[in-house]
């Protein structure tokens, strides 16, 4: 199933094959943008170095062009000092969430479950603030397959013991989040 990118109005028809992206000069690209190509080849090294148990599901992503809007916000809001990959990885604990049994099943219903993102409380800052290049590069990331969220299903930002780490499966930390599952 094709996905539209409001973002890009790309029309990604099937997942990108990442041993088919090749970065030299000599060869055909998957006709992605450049610097995505070499940011996902790097990616696609610095993977298989490690071992993972852990099966992305962006291969199946769905999503509409008002859903991009949802992540983008969701991503400012939660990760506005964060890196790229730190916006990415805000915006791929949402779709865990979405292709998990145990949240809701739309990226807007995951997004504005109640007592789950304290950005979406009433006055918070998903309302007041705009998406950044950065959220849009982020975004794009996502919609090439970029997943290194070893399936993450919450994060957090502080620096002591909490619930998160109490009763959760700590995976790793980007910038100032950490990642569980």
């Amino acid at each position: 199933m094709g996905v539209s990118a409001g973002v890009a109005n790309v029309e990604i028809a099937q997942p990108v094959e990442w041993e088919s992206i090749q970065t030299d000069e000599d060869s055909e690209t998957t006709g992605l943008p450049t610097d995505v190509v070499e940011y996902i080849a790097t990616s696609a090294v610095m993977t298989e170095e490690t071992t993972s148990t852990y099966d992305s599901l962006i291969a199946s992503r769905d999503w509409s062009a008002a859903e991009d809007e949802l992540l983008l916000k969701i991503a400012m809001a939660e990760a506005e000092g964060e890196s790229v990959e730190g916006k990415a990885l805000v915006m791929l604990v949402v779709l865990n969430r979405v292709w998990s049994d145990d949240f809701p099943n739309t990226i807007e219903d995951v997004i504005f479950q109640p007592r789950q993102f304290s950005t979406v409380t009433e006055g918070g800052r998903y309302y007041t603030t705009e998406p950044d290049a950065r959220c849009y590069e982020a975004l794009e990331l996502v919609m090439y397959g970029w997943d290194e969220s070893q399936g993450a299903l919450y994060f957090e930002s502080c620096k002591h013991d909490s619930w998160h780490s109490e009763n959760l499966e700590f995976l790793f930390q980007e910038g100032n989040h950490k990642f569980y599952k």
